[in-house]
């Protein structure tokens, strides 16, 4: 049975303090989004740079700059193959070889240990930002090991690729970075049946997608085995 939470005001009724989160959450989404669209509020501004922002990926250069076989990130499952290995009829000529973005060592393999208690928690201030000494934050079990790897071998420094060509790694990554937690998840689901854990796959696919996000965008509070922020 589930128990429903009532609003301050006594008329709204939630699930449970997520549903509540996540409501409150959409709210604040179609408010902003409702603002920048009509140019009521000052991030009205960022309207005029959305199409300078806004990535495509038929118009890749990593792809030749061609039309690629679907416009969705979900049916390039053979670009996608190609690109890590920086060979094939819809790679352009030049490309890096991405790698497997999943696991330490570039091919995939060790993804098998990725949820391992040999990983181990990492607590301390040389790897979480604004951490003192090992006080704080801890870096979750997902993000010790993104499948993001093959954001190593991106041209960071030619910024004209940086939109059409960035938006095709991240769609790699979160592609195979979903890949890996629904395998976890059926695993973890059959080892622990009745763990009550309450997250959905959507839930799960979502944080480690903010996390990606979070990366691209400077965020990252993880500095892994870096001494310092670069």
């Amino acid at each position: 049975m589930v128990r429903t939470v009532s609003g301050g005001g006594g008329k709204d009724k939630y699930d449970d303090a997520k549903d509540f989160l996540d409501k409150i959450g959409q709210q604040v989404h179609e408010e902003i989004v409702k603002k920048e669209a009509d140019g009521t509020d000052a991030s009205g501004d960022a309207k005029k740079y959305i199409k300078e922002l806004k990535g495509n990926l038929t118009i890749s250069t990593i792809f030749g700059g061609e039309t690629v076989s679907s416009p969705n990130p979900c049916k390039l499952e053979s670009e996608y193959t190609e690109l890590i290995s920086g060979s094939g009829s819809s790679v352009a000529a030049g490309t890096v070889a991405r790698g497997d973005p999943c696991g330490k060592d570039g091919t995939g393999n060790d993804d098998l240990k990725r949820f391992s208690k040999e990983s181990g928690g990492e607590c301390d201030e040389k790897k979480i930002k604004d951490n003192k000494g090992k006080e704080g934050a801890c870096a979750p079990y997902r993000r010790l090991s993104l499948c993001n790897k093959n954001f190593q071998n991106m041209n960071s420094k030619d910024s004209s690729k940086a939109k059409n060509d960035l938006l095709v790694d991240v769609c790699l990554a979160a592609n195979y970075e979903a890949q890996s937690l629904i395998r976890y998840h059926d695993q973890y689901e059959a080892t622990y049946p009745s763990s009550g854990s309450g997250s959905s796959m959507c839930t799960m696919l979502a944080r480690s997608f903010a996390d990606i996000g979070d990366i691209v965008r400077g965020r990252d509070l993880y500095l892994g085995k870096r001494k310092k922020k670069k």
